[in-house]
């Protein structure tokens, strides 16, 4: 049975996260047979309910045994009933990673947007552009991006956009003909035990590129590093004096930057683009390389700049309580957070105050003094229970670590579950505030008791 066959079933273990949900669309798009399964009910199940796969809430490992080919996530245990069902079974089981693999070799181009940082927001830009210049491509996104509906698009099958993650080296699954590198920073020290580790990551990476394949990195990151092929293109972007791509002029109002891009040595264009922060100066600059190298014209370009709607849980204002602005955002790194605090200060006429939920016990002890550093610029901060992902406690520190520690020198709130912290937000909320609601977990579920 061929895959393209309507008959062949592919079940999703994991169905939930955002990265499975676009590759579950990308299968009924196909009118494929899609079931899927997760230990909790949310939006992701049911939108992908309502585009017709068969989704529910606990194990059915009769199922999954019933499947011709099983994709399961990486947070997902080998002794998974289901998983185990289908491979005593004989199912063909493979990991996420892989299956975006298989399906990118279909695509004559791929584009894969890596970095520790910034990839949603780049891979949906980028897809955002394409969207508006009429390119046939598909675009596979870890996020909610709103200019293209969602975490998968397709208008064709020339070009593939995709995020490439580094976490347990699951872009080595990728064949790019253009490799998009952001930054290169400690994130998963479940998988890298030092930054030179990560970076060998990201050599073998490089080295998986195509013959003459676009290696577009930010110019703040130590290429030198990186064994960058003789036939491929070295593409650097940045505010530095060697960047191919280089911003300069920049103007920075009420948290929105506008500036003039240099083209190699020589003035392209004067963008502002919609996206709150410093830092996206750099994000806007690797989507502008990608989409100027592969054709698309300078006016398509600006013009989607400036109309970006941007990616959910990216500085998304949220809603407005009491007249204070409720801002969600993914930020769960260090660096990330200090970023989404600095551009919060530049749109809070008040206070700004944070509620961070900490994602997984390994990394909050991996960068503990940062996280302290980082959340103290905040004039109020608040902790949720760490978000524990894959680990238990045994595995690091927690959120009231975190609290305790800074509760030594400031005070600061640690709540026990949403519905208290809900409760904090909407008797202190006060005119002019931005409140943060930042983290990578389940921390959303404020937003939505809000």
């Amino acid at each position: 049975m061929k895959i393209s066959d309507g008959n062949f079933k592919v079940h999703f273990i994991g169905a939930g996260g955002i990265s499975i949900s676009a590759l579950m669309k990308w299968c009924l798009s196909f009118g494929l047979q899609v079931t899927g399964s997760d230990k909790a009910y949310g939006d992701g199940l049911a939108a992908l309910s309502e585009g017709g796969a068969e989704v529910y809430v606990g194990l059915r490992p009769a199922i999954a045994e019933a499947a011709d080919l099983v994709v399961y996530s990486s947070a997902i245990s080998d002794d998974n009933a289901e998983l185990a069902a289908a491979k005593n079974a004989g199912v063909p089981c493979i990991e996420r990673h892989e299956f975006l693999g298989a399906l990118a070799v279909g695509f004559d181009e791929v584009i894969a947007v890596a970095g520790t940082h910034g990839k949603t927001t780049v891979t949906s830009l980028i897809s955002a552009i394409f969207k508006n210049s009429d390119k046939s491509f598909t675009a596979h996104i870890g996020g909610e991006a709103l200019d293209v509906g969602g975490n998968f698009y397709s208008s064709g099958y020339d070009c593939l956009v995709t995020e490439a993650c580094e976490y347990k080296k699951s872009f080595l699954s990728l064949r790019p003909s253009c490799e998009v590198i952001l930054n290169i920073e400690s994130d998963h020290p479940d998988c890298y035990d030092s930054l030179s580790a990560l970076y060998d990551g990201f050599d073998e990476f490089v080295g998986k590129a195509q013959k003459k394949a676009f290696i577009v990195v930010n110019d703040n990151v130590d290429y030198d590093n990186l064994h960058i092929s003789a036939n491929a293109r070295l593409i650097k972007f940045g505010c530095g004096e060697g960047a191919g791509y280089r911003a300069v002029n920049i103007i920075e109002r009420k948290g929105i930057c506008e500036y003039d891009i240099i083209r190699n040595g020589k003035y392209f264009a004067h963008v502002r683009p919609n996206m709150y922060g410093r830092h996206n100066v750099q994000n806007a600059l690797a989507a502008v390389a990608v989409a100027d190298l592969y054709g698309v014209d300078k006016k398509t370009i600006i013009k989607s700049l400036s109309e970006f709607r941007g990616v959910r849980r990216r500085f998304e204002r949220s809603l407005e309580l009491n007249g204070a602005q409720v801002i969600s955002d993914y930020a769960h790194h260090p660096s990330e957070i200090h970023a989404v605090i600095e551009a919060a200060r530049c749109v809070a006429a008040g206070e700004v105050r944070v509620y961070f939920q900490p994602h997984t016990f390994s990394r909050t002890a991996k960068y503990f003094d940062e996280f302290v550093g980082c959340i103290s610029g905040a004039d109020e901060v608040n902790f949720l229970p760490t978000y524990p992902a894959r680990e238990t406690p045994a595995d690091g520190k927690s959120a009231f670590d975190l609290f305790y520690e800074i509760n030594k020198k400031r005070e600061v709130a640690y709540f026990g579950n949403f519905v208290d912290a809900a409760a904090n937000i909407i008797k202190s909320a006060r005119p002019g505030d931005a409140i943060l609601v930042l983290g990578a977990g389940d921390i959303v579920d404020l937003i939505k008791l809000l």
